[in-house]
């Protein structure tokens, strides 16, 4: 094989997307230093501000998506994807890629289809427990599909691995621990914040103040300054930022997450080992949150609340049960410590450098 053909990483739009990709790419990075890396995003992703930071070269492309927008807007954004298709054809029949990884997101598409066109080898990843309509509808033409969860591949015409939702090293890193009582509480939202657990902790933050713990919420910008004024009001040792740059530091510091469901962060909680009280985005699509969430409370990993009942008062509950009993804290833990493949993105790179070498 040529090291000069790349490997190309496609996708983005959410760190959920975006993560798991730079997980493989580093791993990548790692086997065949000899060899390039690329990434192909879209323009107002967030893979424009966190793919930069890694030393991948970015080529950013003007797309939007398609999923509940009118007639016009959906013809827009059919045509950007088109348009995108196109080029990446010119651009791959010119320095044609070692293989295409489709992450996710919306320049996933168009660079996958790319490269089926013209033969390159393909591999995507499947980060939820219910593949998305995109990874169903290719999964008959790609090489395989990097899958997260067990009996999502059942779910891709048989061209599904389990693999695992690749993360960070640093995640991986984490060392799974006991904990013997409730100390410390990270909650987070992604990177825009999660209106709903905000305004979840106003009212729970003075309900927890007795139990003395260590909490920190990210909120997003948005919400930061009203639950910085809630946490002040209620008197404990709460932290509020709109933003954390520092999550494998604070996942390995956690004895209890408040979280969506989505799918990098069950992959962080399980490979961290780290029990969780979730709270699935209600309009994710095809319901995946819901999905993702059930895998972890049925193996005994999370308390899950559904957003229809989310207050503060269901939220300070579940706290104070798991505060209450630390047993059970513990047995959390060691589930979601069984449920984790902190391997997954050397699983992933596997599959890739197989079809790289021409193994189906």
């Amino acid at each position: 094989m040529s090291s000069e053909r790349p490997v190309v990483i496609a996708g983005g739009g959410t760190g959920g997307h975006v993560f798991p990709g730079l997980a493989v790419a580093e791993e990548m990075r790692r086997r065949l230093p000899e060899r390039p890396v690329v990434w192909i995003g879209a323009v107002g992703g967030v893979e424009e501000r966190i793919v930069p930071e890694s030393g991948i070269p970015l080529t950013l492309l003007p797309l939007a998506g398609v999923a509940r927008r009118g007639l016009l807007r959906g013809f827009s954004a059919g045509w950007l994807a088109a348009a995108a298709t196109m080029r990446l054809l010119v651009r791959f029949a010119r320095v044609r890629p070692a293989i295409t990884i489709g992450v996710g997101g919306f320049a996933s598409g168009p660079a996958v289809l790319a490269a089926l066109l013209l033969g390159v080898p393909t591999l995507l990843l499947e980060q939820n427990a219910i593949p998305g309509r995109t990874n169903r509808a290719l999964s008959p033409f790609t090489g395989a599909i990097a899958v997260s969860f067990a009996g999502s591949d059942g779910l891709l015409r048989g061209h599904g691995v389990v693999t695992g939702n690749p993360v960070r090293r640093s995640i991986a890193a984490i060392v799974p621990r006991d904990r013997d009582r409730l100390r410390t509480l990270l909650s987070f939202g992604g990177s825009r914040g999660a209106h709903a657990i905000n305004e979840a902790w106003i009212g729970a933050l003075p309900r927890l103040a007795d139990l003395q713990l260590t909490i920190t919420v990210q909120t997003g910008e948005q919400d930061r300054e009203r639950v910085a004024e809630a946490a002040a009001r209620a008197g404990g040792d709460a932290e509020v930022l709109s933003f954390l740059d520092d999550m494998p530091e604070r996942l390995a510091a956690a004895d209890l997450v408040v979280a969506r469901a989505g799918a990098t962060t069950v992959a962080e909680l399980t490979a961290g080992g780290v029990p969780s009280i979730l709270v699935p985005y209600p309009f994710a699509a095809d319901d995946h949150q819901r999905a993702n969430a059930r895998v972890l409370a049925d193996a005994g990993a999370a308390l899950v609340i559904d957003p229809d009942e989310l207050d503060a008062g269901r939220l300070a509950a579940a706290v104070r049960t798991l505060a209450e009993a630390p047993a059970q804290l513990n047995r959390m833990a060691r589930a979601a410590a069984s449920l984790g493949r902190p391997d997954a993105a050397a699983r992933v790179a596997d599959l890739a450098e197989r079809l790289m070498e021409g193994a189906r």
